[in-house]
């Protein structure tokens, strides 16, 4: 009769160890695996020693541009300061042409125009004046005389008058024509030497500014490959490490 009392602990321990199954939580997975601290550190120093030597072949090619277009600005001032100075002793040049030989002959063939004029009009009087007192002694047909008369007039009239014109224009060369150029050619002077000047002070500062220029990539280069080569002397982690242990 002792197989009830077994019987009945069993039936009410069924319960109790379905719940025990049932409460107890899954076996947890595995955690994932990280990656070496050493590891790490050695991709790091790898991508800073890229990134220096990447900056080092930039400040060379900066230094090499720097270089050439130094030269370049240098190339184009000094043209700039040679035609300068050639326009100012073209200028200067014509100017003393102008007023060594032109002014003179220019002068002169007016005076000569003048003078051909007065000998026109000289010759026409003494000709008006000679048939005057040849018709006057000679009895010769009244058209004929006022015919030769007329003409011996108009001629003297027009050589007055091309004597006028002649006066005039020599005065206007002389007193207004080469005032006017003699000042073209002054200002024409002025200029090129303010362009002159201009240029020299710009090949100046252009010369300082890149001196500048090269010399900052100079120092760029420079401490580039300094930083590169503290890098390159400096211990990597993972040995200091296995020092250190």
């Amino acid at each position: 009769m002792k197989i009830a009392p077994l019987l009945l602990s069993l039936l009410s321990a069924a319960p109790l160890a379905a719940c025990v199954s049932t409460s107890v939580a899954p076996p947890a997975s595995a955690p994932a695996a990280k990656e070496d601290p050493k590891k790490e550190d050695l991709k790091k120093e790898e991508a800073a020693a890229r990134k220096k030597q990447r900056d080092l072949e930039y400040a060379q090619l900066a230094l090499e541009s720097a270089k050439l277009d130094a030269e370049n600005e240098r190339r184009a001032t000094s043209n700039a300061v040679a035609a300068a100075e050639r326009e100012l002793e073209a200028a200067k040049t014509e100017q003393e042409h102008f007023k060594k030989k032109v002014t003179a002959l220019e002068l002169d063939e007016r005076a000569l125009a003048v003078d051909r004029a007065k000998q026109n009009v000289l010759e026409a009087r003494e000709e008006l004046a000679e048939l005057e007192a040849m018709y006057a002694q000679e009895d010769f047909a009244k058209a004929t005389k006022e015919l030769v008369m007329t003409r011996g007039r108009s001629r003297l009239a027009m050589s007055e008058r091309d004597l006028g014109l002649a006066e005039r224009r020599a005065s206007m060369v002389k007193e207004f024509d080469h005032r006017k150029r003699e000042r073209e050619f002054a200002d024409r002077v002025t200029k090129a030497e303010k362009a002159l000047e201009d240029a020299k002070a710009k090949a100046v500062k252009v010369d300082i500014d890149k001196r500048l220029s090269v010399l900052k990539a100079e120092h760029a280069l420079q401490d580039a490959l300094r930083e590169l080569g503290d890098a390159a002397s400096a211990p990597a982690p993972a040995a200091a490490a296995n020092a250190g242990a």
